[in-house]
């Protein structure tokens, strides 16, 4: 892989398809003259790096696929799904204000998003796209052995939630066509209703972003991707709840709790003493009222942290010990109600922070993506895909992205460490018993 060769063969800007009748424009309400203010939930992320996702497809058999069209295919129905999506073929622009502030907005000019076509001969998985300018990038790559299909989104615009429901549509768009259906139920949402409108559009000191300079180092790391059977997961999550049984705690909270106990067990020199976090996101879309539409786009969580001392993921053993910890994320995730995440939110935007990575990265680990996405059901005529795998964005000691796995109920984990802890975590027998390995 090393030594791999990506021959990217064309690139081009997709544009989103516009609208043709009457009724359609009144029911999409598409407007390429729209200027979307950036929530503080947006605004957070502004200096993140891009969310980078891929899913890896086995070489179509079928022998009605043609192969010399199938690119063509993926361009058009590209296009229409963007006409759901169309911020997403816009850009980031800003007005400068007297008062030395900023509105930072989406400019839905149709600019369009980046469509990259390239082949790499005998490797299984390429590098994707990272674009420059472009909000929205997908990069389709032919394999040896397969197709990956590879995309980069702006974390100041969208979440995975929108990524997500952007595949689904697109593939479903590729595989059977686009219907008035579609075009009724899955326009997006972009309206903020849950912000008051005296405070849109947002005004951010703009040396902010202007004069920013990210101080973070990726230090040498690997990752390994763990799967964890239904079955396994089922187990855990009993084991937790013996031993709490005061709390309700989910499949996904006993498992961050098992890896975090065990990559910090599996560290160099362990401190009791010392506080150990983890960053979770916490959603914002069904904890409101009104609950969000499901075809909102834009950002939509606020972030919260478990904290412990690293005494108490080490010193109890088994069950007691997963039970502890999962029963802390339990309080931190349930505690969350609609007053307190809307005063954060507002209180945000009278005194705007933004970080980098530096900052995210700290002395934490941090849960990304969710079992929750349908990344399986991403069938653009060729099956449902093989796997799927994050981008080098974003990635320092500490990362946990989590996907569903191929079986109902399972999950896939991605972890990055570094190399020494990684290769420890791999061979710890309490860690590697609870997968399905």
């Amino acid at each position: 892989m090393a030594d791999a060769q990506v021959r990217v063969l064309s690139t081009s800007l997709i544009q989103a398809t516009t609208v043709t009748t009457a009724e359609q424009q009144q029911q999409n309400k598409l407007s390429f003259s729209e200027r979307i203010p950036l929530t503080p939930c947006d605004l957070r992320l502004i200096l993140i790096g891009t969310i980078q996702k891929g899913l890896l497809f086995r070489k179509p058999t079928n022998p009605q696929i043609d192969q010399t069209t199938f690119i063509h295919n993926l361009k058009s129905s590209f296009s229409r799904t963007l006409s759901l999506f169309y911020p997403l073929a816009g850009r980031l622009s800003a007005d400068e204000h007297p008062d030395g502030t900023a509105s930072v907005y989406i400019d839905c000019n149709n600019a369009g998003a980046m469509f990259a076509h390239a082949v790499a001969d005998g490797v299984a998985v390429a590098d994707i796209l990272e674009p420059l300018y472009p909000l929205f990038a997908v990069q389709v790559t032919e394999l040896a052995d397969g197709i990956f299909v590879g995309c980069t989104i702006s974390h100041a615009v969208a979440d995975g939630f929108t990524l997500w429901r952007f595949m689904n549509l697109w593939s479903q768009i590729c595989r059977s066509g686009y219907s008035d259906e579609i075009s009724r139920s899955d326009q997006t949402f972009t309206r903020h209703w849950f912000l008051d409108e005296k405070h849109l559009p947002i005004r951010i000191p703009w040396t902010m972003i202007r004069d920013f300079k990210d101080d973070f180092v990726r230090p040498p790391v690997k990752e390994r991707v763990f799967h964890f059977t239904r079955e396994k997961l089922s187990d855990l999550k009993s084991q937790a709840q013996l031993a709490q049984s005061t709390e309700r705690i989910s499949s996904l909270q006993t498992l961050i709790s098992h890896i975090w106990r065990a990559v910090i067990r599996n560290r160099n020199n362990p401190d009791p003493d010392r506080e150990t976090r983890f960053k979770l996101a916490v959603g914002l879309r069904s904890r409101l009222e009104p609950k969000f539409p499901e075809n909102y786009l834009g950002n939509a969580m606020v972030i919260r942290f478990v904290v412990l001392k690293e005494r108490d993921l080490l010193l109890l053993e088994g069950e007691k010990g997963l039970g502890h910890v999962a029963a802390a994320v339990n309080r931190v995730v349930a505690g969350q109600g609609e007053e307190e995440m809307m005063e954060e939110l507002e209180a945000w935007i009278e005194s705007p922070q933004i970080s980098g990575l530096a900052r995210v990265a700290k002395g934490t680990l941090l849960l990304s993506s969710s079992p929750r996405y349908d990344v399986y059901g991403n069938d653009f005529g060729w099956g449902k895909p093989a796997a799927v795998r994050s981008g080098a964005g974003n990635k320092f000691d500490g990362k946990v992205t989590v996907f569903p796995g191929v079986e109902a109920g399972s999950m896939d984990v991605e972890i990055c460490l570094s190399p020494e802890t990684l290769e420890r975590l791999g061979s710890d027998q309490e860690f590697i018993a609870a997968t399905g390995v």
